[in-house]
């Protein structure tokens, strides 16, 4: 492995008997600082310590799965991995029996993918031995290659099964390191979803990507073949990623998605969606979009349902009646507005948000003497020697 604290030093999953999680559940609560010293990395230890140090660190992210006991690496930062919220939001664009994860990683995604009730069998590449292994254990319905994506082992896979291609969906999440340094390019990871992507197309009946949520939406539509539809996912506010789903002989325009990874809301409209809406003064609501909303472009298309007006002043807008909540904006209500800073006479909790102006919202906090907050929210709004400061409460 390259990275991690144990390169050459993995977990083993065979180890985990009952008495080895007895001893993770009574040690718990000690400092893993403290147990590497104690233990260093002599087995059992070094792998039960894994699993206290992954638990401490991501207990809220992958709850369920410490319930389940699943077997984390050691060595590996784990902020990457899918979350179980979007896993499951991905596998809900699954519908035939099989499936094939191209580039496995920790298997959080394919653990999603067998736990569809319509999964008969599941085929993952993962490169790196330890993981693989790791795989093995955790991922009971599923067969594991033990080396990098190869299109004829994908292949042979579906000829051995007799899989139909309207029977399979492929699923690619590409490492998007190239050269230690990160990237964000569709055509840049491994394996290049460009130059496979006709190869894919012709075996399965979708082929689905995860992309960073940095990636050039536009860049999508312009380089992948039989685009049917791009998913904006968030979770908890924030953009977590992008999906494409790739369909043989799709020729119409695709749809963009925004998707609220927990509750599966959404919202779709053939791209691109570009809507002139009119600039206006500010009224009685401030809606702020969300990252998603951002990312997707379609915030255009709710406030022109919505009849909101923009403000001119990045993507934020007004309305004089109360709009419907959603996830994927925050509505406040306008308490107070000031032409200048030496006017705000405020105190106690506030959000702070800076937009147009090279003054940042640290600066601004440290000026007007306000502790951190979120249901009460101060705007600093700036567009050339225009600037708008507003009082904002949240409605929730």
């Amino acid at each position: 492995m390259a990275n991690g604290a144990h390169p050459s030093n993995q977990v083993q999953p065979d180890l985990f008997d009952k008495d080895l999680w007895n001893w993770i559940a009574s040690n718990e609560a000690i400092p893993v600082s403290e147990l590497r010293l104690k233990y260093g990395t002599a087995e059992p230890y070094h792998s039960a310590i894994a699993q206290i140090e992954a638990k401490k660190k991501y207990a809220s992210k992958f709850s369920t799965l410490f319930e389940e006991q699943w077997v984390f690496p050691a060595g590996l930062a784990l902020e990457q991995s899918s979350s179980l919220a979007t896993a499951a939001c991905k596998a809900s664009l699954f519908s035939t029996p099989y499936s094939a994860d191209l580039c496995a990683g920790m298997g959080i995604d394919s653990r999603a993918l067998t736990l569809r009730e319509q999964c008969e069998g599941h085929l993952c590449f993962e490169q790196n031995h330890g993981l693989a292994t790791l795989l093995e254990h955790n991922l009971k319905k599923t067969q594991v290659v033990s080396q990098a994506f190869e299109l004829k082992t994908l292949e042979n896979w579906i000829q051995e099964n007799r899989i139909k291609q309207s029977e399979l969906t492929v699923y690619l999440d590409p490492d998007r390191r190239a050269k230690q340094s990160r990237t964000f390019a569709i055509d840049q990871g491994t394996p290049n979803l460009i130059s496979i992507q006709a190869d894919l197309l012709g075996l399965a009946t979708k082929v689905i990507t995860k992309h960073s949520p940095m990636v050039d939406i536009h860049e999508c539509t312009r380089k992948l073949e039989n685009l049917e539809s791009i998913h904006v996912v968030q979770h908890q506010g924030e953009c977590k990623e992008i999906l494409t789903v790739q369909i043989p002989g799709y020729e119409d325009k695709p749809y963009l998605v925004t998707v609220e990874a927990i509750t599966g809301q959404n919202i779709a409209h053939e791209y691109p969606s570009a809507y002139a809406i009119p600039h206006g003064p500010l009224s009685n609501y401030i809606i702020q979009p969300s990252a998603s909303l951002n990312k997707s472009e379609l915030h255009g298309l709710i406030a022109n349902l919505q009849d909101w007006q923009r403000l001119g002043i990045g993507n934020i807008y007004s309305s004089s009646t109360l709009p419907e909540t959603s996830p994927f904006y925050k509505i406040f209500e306008v308490k107070n507005t000031f032409d200048s800073l030496k006017k705000v006479k405020l105190s106690g909790k506030y959000a702070i948000e800076s937009v147009g102006s090279k003054i940042t919202a640290k600066e601004l906090r440290k000026r007007l003497h306000l502790k951190e907050g979120r249901a009460q929210k101060l705007f600093y709004l700036q567009n050339g020697r225009t600037k708008l400061i507003v009082e904002g409460l949240l409605i929730e």
